[in-house]
């Protein structure tokens, strides 16, 4: 495994990362201001149920990471192009007429769904989110391709890109057009980065065709069997979200939806900050499946712990930063919005700690515990979705959720380390102990403070303070902790190859 690629990957992940998350900061505001939390939240619900027909993609994009990743290392060319080929070929044929079939089911669910008011802006702008989202899963293809040739800078490229376009369109559609504004500039920044995704692949692997016309029987069997497990793990995955903005609607309304959503997205994109850096080792653990299996175990040890590091920060910022973010994203001290966020980063730190397992899986093709894990998830979402709504209404939805997540979260990573023979104390790193418990300490008055610094009149100057206070505290447990050094070790190694000019 090359490092400095597998370093190159994850500093433009972050990168990538970093950027979308501040286009989607202006962006999510001034649609607040344009059309309204609750024109919001029906656009978001939209997404979200159409993106149940993600079930037609049988895993086809995730395989192709792993198998050009694998055909590559093997230094079989013609495979890797018929792997890229045979799966956008069947993907488009396969998506598109199960779309087709699909539109009166879509528009039938809808119409349970969304209140009756709103009914009319959702179904108008359906079909627009069913063709995007067909280009969307061609592009995929386009981009695990080059993921699978472990260029996983290209794609944060055409994401970074691709939101700032989007939200540029958005700016000018939005406005006079409102919720077919956004459909219209989804529709024609996905058909932008299709063609763009697809010209950059060539670019690099000019032995694929102008237009995709080879299909492979024989590599279509192995991808899809690969794939079948791979999209058991993606419809349970699909499939929790519209649970949990349906209930959110049903039990709290709209306006829920739209709060949930932008906690959620916030909360997720910074959590792809060190997510999306634990996705590039995909095709590099699939390389090394095929040349140095035995590899395998210290990278996952030394990722884990690195992601573990990591994240104790990550998250504690997340939940004293909330109140600020509210200000300033939402206008307002938004209690939903900020009880929501808490809610979400507690269960997803938790679920950011089965990444590394996640992913070593996916590249050595081991998939049955991503499988279970992803499967308990989802049939505890709707149980405890269910439930806790009746009990304890909007709220009580959300904090299924986490149960859920954090629970078939645990299932992954304890499994991970039973089945490879690794003690489950190591899920706890030694290194990690004592600043883990730093932090508990340092959120605890976090959140006793909260309450009086958002009464006062000087909420947001004071919640930068605390912010600022806490980002000067941590850095000395962070300084001395052993693994900086060995990340800042693996920074120096990257930029003395670049100097030397090495690939």
């Amino acid at each position: 495994m090359q490092k400095h690629r597998v370093l190159i990957n994850v500093i433009m992940s972050i990168v990538q990362i970093v950027v979308v998350s501040g286009v989607l900061f202006f962006l999510y505001r001034f649609l607040l201001k344009t059309i309204g939390v609750e024109q919001f939240g029906i656009w978001s619900l939209v997404l979200a149920t159409t993106s149940i027909m993600n079930i037609a993609n049988f895993g086809l994009s995730g395989s192709v990471v792993k198998f050009v990743a694998k055909y590559v290392a093997r230094e079989e060319g013609k495979n890797v192009s018929g792997v890229i080929q045979t799966a956008v070929i069947s993907l488009a044929i396969i998506v598109g007429l199960v779309l087709i079939i699909g539109y009166p089911l879509i528009k039938y669910v809808l119409t349970l769904v969304v209140p009756e008011g709103s009914i009319e802006y959702a179904i108008k702008i359906l079909p627009y989110a069913l063709i995007s989202l067909w280009l969307t899963m061609i592009t995929g293809v386009f981009q695990s391709g080059l993921d699978g040739f472990q260029r996983i800078y290209i794609r944060n490229f055409l994401r970074i890109g691709g939101s700032i376009f989007y939200a540029i369109l958005c700016f000018v559609f939005a406005p006079q057009n409102g919720l077919i504004g956004l459909a219209y500039a989804q529709i024609i920044n996905s058909s932008i980065i299709l063609v763009l995704s697809w010209i950059l692949i060539r670019r690099f692997f000019p032995a694929l065709p102008i237009i995709p016309y080879q299909w492979n029987r024989t590599l279509f069997k192995e991808i899809i069997s690969y794939g079948v497990k791979f999209q058991t793990i993606s419809i349970t995955a699909m499939f929790c979200a519209p649970i949990t903005k349906v209930l959110l609607s049903k039990f709290g309304g709209l306006s829920m939806v739209g709060y949930y959503e932008m906690a959620n997205r916030m909360v997720q994109q910074f959590r792809a900050l060190i997510v999306s850096a634990n996705r590039v080792l995909v095709p590099s653990i699939a390389d090394l499946q095929e040349k140095n299996p035995e590899r395998i175990r210290p990278v996952y040890l030394t990722n884990y712990n690195l992601l573990f590091y990591l994240a104790l920060p990550l998250y504690t910022l997340i939940i004293i930063s909330t109140p600020l973010i509210s200000e300033l994203w939402i206008g307002h001290y938004e209690e939903v919005f900020i009880i929501f966020a808490i809610l979400l980063s507690t269960g997803n730190f938790l679920n950011t700690l089965a990444g590394p397992s996640y992913f070593a899986n996916l590249g050595t093709g081991a998939l049955r515990w991503n499988v279970i894990g992803h499967i308990t998830i989802a049939i505890l979402n709707a149980l405890l979705g269910i439930t806790f709504g009746f009990l304890f209404s909007s709220y009580g939805v959300v904090i299924a959720w986490v149960l859920a997540l954090s629970f078939g979260s645990a299932v992954i990573y304890v499994a991970y380390h039973i089945t490879n023979n690794i003690p489950l104390s190591e899920l706890f790193p030694k290194d990690s102990r004592a600043i883990a418990v730093f932090y508990i300490a340092i959120l605890l008055i976090s959140l006793m403070l909260q309450p009086k610094i958002n009464n006062s009149v000087n909420a947001i100057t004071l919640n930068i303070l605390l912010i600022t206070a806490f980002l000067f505290v941590i850095l000395i447990p962070l300084y001395l902790h052993p693994m900086r050094r060995q990340l800042m070790g693996w920074v120096s190694e990257l930029l003395n190859k670049q100097q030397k000019g090495v690939e």
